[in-house]
């Protein structure tokens, strides 16, 4: 169910930049192109020795002493706890048991999720939805992509309504389409105050990268309904060389 867990920075999103210990589940119902994540689901359980080194060692019983590992990577600098993928929601309800232990003990919980499973949520202090675009399958059909950004829609939606700080994620390459990052952004906007983060794809394989050009056409789109609740975030993790 988890694969790894350790100690980082938050390398996207609208808390960029902020000390996060990570738990990462296996599992994801999708298959992105840019994703490489996926091959994490066949490592062994890990977690890391002590905060930040980099420097893991096996764990099989990682939910069993799951509590006990986030206190032990626990720096003063924490800003949260994150449950991230993968996907996370395909193990709900240990979920919901590990965020609201955290949540007890005086963490704050910042879920990760595609946004596929709206029923499934439940209050998170922080969360961050993927919204898919169609070129980031290969052979999904329109009826079945509406489907998804539907759903990405309503999770946020719940989230915004439960009190949680939610906000969306959208991954451009070099052939998406600004208009269509406009919709995304247009139908934030009809939802709530909810800020936008568009993250330049981190080159993988055979996928360029965004132009800078594009890249702001993109925002400036975003803009006319967003405000400045529009942002560019790419992975500075992977840039820095971190987890």
């Amino acid at each position: 169910m988890i694969s790894e867990v350790f100690s980082s920075i938050m390398g996207e999103g609208k808390y960029i930049g902020r000390r996060y210990i990570f738990v990462r589940f296996r599992g994801c119902p999708l298959q992105c192109i840019y994703c490489d994540e996926s091959i994490k689901d066949n490592i062994p359980s890990r977690v890391e020795r002590s905060p930040g080194s980099g420097a893991f060692q096996e764990y099989p019983n990682i939910e069993r002493d799951l509590i006990e590992i986030v206190n032990n990577l626990k720096t003063p600098d924490l800003f949260a706890v994150s449950f991230t993928g993968g996907e996370p929601l395909l193990h709900y309800k240990k979920l919901r048991e590990y965020s609201e232990k955290l949540q007890d003990l005086g963490y704050r919980t910042h879920l990760e999720s595609n946004g596929l499973y709206p029923e499934r949520l439940f209050f998170f202090d922080y969360a961050s939805i993927d919204i898919k675009l169609p070129e980031h399958f290969k052979g999904l059909d329109e009826k079945e992509y509406r489907r998804i950004y539907k759903l990405e829609l309503e999770s946020i939606k719940k989230l915004y309504s439960m009190g949680s700080d939610v906000y969306g994620k959208v991954v451009v390459l070099e052939n998406s389409d600004p208009k269509v990052v406009e919709d995304v952004a247009k139908d934030i906007s009809d939802i709530g105050d909810i800020t936008l983060s568009i993250q330049p794809v981190t080159p993988i394989k055979d996928i360029k990268p965004v132009s800078q050009g594009k890249l702001l056409e993109m925002m400036k789109l975003c803009g006319r309904y967003l405000g400045n609740n529009v942002m560019c975030t790419p992975q500075i993790h992977k840039y820095l060389g971190m987890l």
